[in-house]
């Protein structure tokens, strides 16, 4: 089946920050072809730390060995991967969706400069907000989950940071997270509690953050200082959706499962849905059975990242002086190699 993608972005931009690719996800980008092309432009990621805001290292996470890497990339790396194996013809460019309609037989796209679309079926995977969601399932208002993060990319040739280790640093009501993106640079992340609809400044973004982690270890108030661009996210996502699809659409990726970015799952459960919707489509069986074929396969696992993501969060986000000093009491005293077999079980899904 030929597939073509509208994009409602007149141009593809580059797309900021980076990534973690577990092995879930990277055992789905070798079969695509596409793992060499990655791991050329990512950096390793074979153990986690888990740190205090002076630096004391409070667990030391050893990822394991798969038949496939773990990986930290950048979101335009692995775009361009994935796009290189399509096409051009197949991406179509500033299509912005107003509707549709499906008979027995196809799904008739519209968009807002008037061009329609016939296809054999739709998958909508367009995001937290997806417009196809909202016309197939009605109006679903995400939720908020106290917190925003926000991000950068950065050059860093200090010692502070070995290889192959990445990192995640607590605080009270914040948080630091640290990937080695290959060839020198770094992705971060930070986090604070803050109200809903609570705006910052773009143009002062970097001055809030030097402020709030001043004081925190090396290399944290390097890398955001080194930082062009500072990105910033709400965390949000949805309830449960009691389906996905009807008749020949779908959904895929955060329109249809959105998590919180704390088990860096989100990327990763798009590429799992990719792959296991291909297979079922491939089957031979009917259009409609193949996508409810799909979607049983993947509302069990999806559901379950959802939870473990808010559950780390919320523990990661506690600000009380006495909750974060029993957390990190707890967590230096727990053994990894518990943290380790759940990880394992895991990242180490096949479609």
């Amino acid at each position: 089946m030929d597939a073509t993608v509208y994009e409602r972005a007149p141009v593809l931009r580059e797309v900021g920050a980076g990534m973690m690719l577990w092995p879930n996800a990277t055992r789905v980008l070798k079969e695509l072809c596409v793992l060499d092309r990655v791991v050329s432009h990512s950096g390793p990621n074979d153990y986690f730390l888990v740190r205090d805001s002076g630096g004391k290292t409070l667990m030391n996470i050893a990822l394991g060995r798969f038949d496939v890497p773990a990986l930290c990339t950048r979101r335009s790396d692995l775009l361009a991967a994935l796009l290189a194996g399509l096409p051009e013809d197949r991406v179509q460019l500033g299509c912005e969706l107003t509707g549709f309609e499906q008979t027995h037989a196809k799904v008739v796209l519209h968009f807002a400069d008037g061009m329609s679309a016939e296809h054999d079926a739709v998958i909508g995977a367009d995001g937290l907000h997806s417009r196809v969601r909202s016309r197939l399932l009605g109006a679903v208002k995400p939720i908020y989950r106290g917190y925003v993060v926000w991000r950068g990319i950065a050059e860093y040739t200090g010692d502070a940071l070995p290889t192959g280790f990445n990192s995640e640093t607590w605080g009270h009501g914040h948080r630091f997270g640290i990937l080695n993106t290959g060839r020198g640079r770094f992705t971060w992340y930070a986090t604070a509690n803050v109200p809903e609809n609570h705006h910052d400044d773009p143009e002062g973004r970097k001055a809030r953050l030097q402020h709030m982690f001043a004081d925190w270890h090396e290399p944290i108030p390097e890398l955001i200082d080194a930082a062009a661009t500072i990105l910033r996210n709400d965390a949000y996502d949805l309830p449960f959706l009691p389906r996905w699809g009807e008749g020949r659409i779908t959904l895929l990726g955060d329109a249809a499962h959105p998590c919180t970015p704390n088990l860096g799952q989100g990327g990763c459960m798009a590429l799992e849905d990719a792959l296991v919707l291909s297979k079922c489509v491939a089957s031979g069986a009917s259009i409609e059975h193949a996508l409810r074929r799909y979607e049983s396969l993947r509302r069990p696992r999806t559901r379950h990242i959802q939870n473990r993501s808010l559950l780390i969060g919320n523990i990661g986000q506690w600000q009380n002086r006495a909750a974060v000093a029993g957390r990190g009491l707890v967590t230096s005293l727990l053994p990894a190699r518990l943290f380790e077999r759940n990880l394992r079980r895991l990242y180490a899904y096949e479609t």
